[in-house]
């Protein structure tokens, strides 16, 4: 209730800063500086780990969001994740932030946003290639690249506090840094994890776009991040604190959504837990291909195949189920934000005499 009520209250205020001229100019003003968007995507699902459930359709995201441009230097956006609620959930506020950005160098965002980490975290939902960012098994735990940056807050959406620009010159350069109160999770509440975050990407051709980046968080034995028993580190009950670290680094060739080649690949490695000094190792990237078609209902067709891997040091929970994920696909493109997206997601857990899973999913999204 208090999350759907100040998702409301959100969506009075923009809409307010919306609506400063005369009641005659009121919708012609709207349409300037109100824009409103969405996402919705049902994904039929099979798992090869879960015989009682082996298919599923469900709804797995339904995002309608606002952006309002309360002056040419300043803009709010917000946006509701609604899909918890049709399965008897909550609304989730996905996304809520002002910014300040007086010139394309230098600009403030504040509020809740993606952290300035890894480009696979960083790339929106409606532009993933793949369905999905990592390995997700009904009825298993399976460990790939983004599964050990989401679960130990290192990637995924944060309140907080960022500068951010774009410095023009002989080598373009984007960059981003912040500071973040900090969230176990997307959907958790805040806790003080105390996070500073930097991104840094340069352009040295066209086409080309090198990353690197790195966070530094504190951890406590308390930590909620299911890398021990009952889901807390373990490792020191005096409650003392000590942080760890993740570093990036990132390469993008192509762009995301133009014809032709396009590939994505990010390596990552970092601090598990700072008290027994566990580590990771991991990777993930992709190759895809647009193929532009014309057609009125088809209008592109796009192949791909996208390998994920995880090296977790024991002693952790997440170590028994890391390896290799492996997942190739296919994108249909249709008119006006259409896509039907099919894959095959294969994972090949490194533990001996664990069992390889399986799960074909098939996803319709329309993007508005």
């Amino acid at each position: 209730m208090l999350r759907t009520a100040t998702l409301c209250a959100l969506i009075g205020v923009l809409s307010a800063s919306a609506q400063e001229t005369s009641p005659a100019d009121q919708a012609e003003a709207q349409d300037d500086r109100l824009t409103f968007g969405g996402l919705v995507q049902t994904q039929f699902n099979t798992t090869s780990a879960d015989a009682t459930d082996d298919t599923q359709l469900t709804l797995r995201r339904v995002r309608l969001g606002a952006t309002a441009e309360v002056s040419p230097v300043l803009t709010g956006r917000i946006q509701a994740e609604l899909a918890p609620a049709a399965v008897g959930g909550s609304a989730e506020l996905n996304e809520a932030y002002v910014l300040f950005r007086p010139a394309s160098a230098f600009g403030v965002l504040a509020g809740k946003g993606g952290r300035p980490f890894g480009i696979v975290d960083l790339t929106g939902a409606g532009d993933l290639v793949p369905i999905e960012r990592g390995a997700r098994f009904r009825g298993a735990n399976p460990v790939a690249q983004y599964k050990v940056l989401e679960a130990l807050a290192y990637a995924g959406r944060s309140v907080g506090v960022q500068v951010l620009g774009d410095l023009d010159g002989p080598l373009p350069v984007t960059y981003a840094a912040g500071y973040f109160t900090g969230a176990l999770s997307e959907e958790g509440g805040d806790a003080d994890i105390r996070q500073l975050a930097g991104r840094v990407t340069v352009a040295p051709i066209d086409g080309l776009a090198l990353s690197v980046a790195a966070t530094s968080r504190a951890f406590s034995a308390s930590d909620p991040v299911g890398l021990g028993p009952d889901g807390a580190l373990g490792a020191d009950p005096t409650g003392e604190t000590r942080r760890g670290a993740a570093f990036a680094v990132d390469a993008e060739v192509g762009s995301n959504g133009a014809p032709g080649f396009h590939a994505v690949a990010e390596v990552a490695v970092g601090t598990i837990n700072p008290f027994t000094d566990a580590r990771f190792r991991t990777a993930q990237g992709w190759v895809d291909y647009r193929i532009p078609l014309g057609g009125a209902l088809l209008t592109a067709v796009q192949p791909l195949v996208r390998v994920s891997v995880a090296d977790v040091d024991a002693p952790s929970a997440l170590a028994p189920s890391d390896g290799v994920l492996l997942t190739p696909g296919v994108n249909l493109y249709g008119a006006q934000g259409t896509r039907l997206m099919l894959n095959l997601d294969v994972f090949y857990p490194s533990a001996d005499g664990a069992d390889v899973l399986s799960a074909f999913r098939a996803q319709a999204q329309v993007a508005f």
